[in-house]
């Protein structure tokens, strides 16, 4: 029952870190839109070639990071995949924050 439950945990926190994957590409695209700057270099470059490609690609990952959550991983990934969680929610509140702030101009 215990490895149930462990099992159970950790591939929600890849469905919600797929969501969260798929919010920050939404978010990301709106924000770039209305003029804002990627931070990331490497999507950077993605977007400046192809808005489209840029959220397929955010949009693919967002599936595999769902696929692990179906797969055994090691205890080492997991604590990854959590650390990964916390930081992916700083984003989605930063996202928030941004535009909240952009509306209220």
């Amino acid at each position: 029952m215990d490895q149930l439950f462990r099992v159970q945990r950790y591939l929600w926190i890849c469905i919600c870190l797929a969501i969260f994957n798929i919010a920050d590409a939404l978010f990301t695209h709106q924000f770039l839109v209305k003029g804002g700057a990627e931070l990331n270099p490497v999507m950077r470059s993605i977007y400046a070639k192809d808005p489209v490609l840029f959220l397929l690609v955010k949009f693919f990952f967002s599936y595999l990071i769902l696929a692990i959550g179906f797969i055994q991983v090691s205890k080492k990934v997991q604590v990854l995949l959590y650390i990964a969680f916390i930081i992916y929610s700083l984003i989605i509140v930063w996202h928030l924050y941004l535009n909240i702030s952009l509306s209220a101009r």
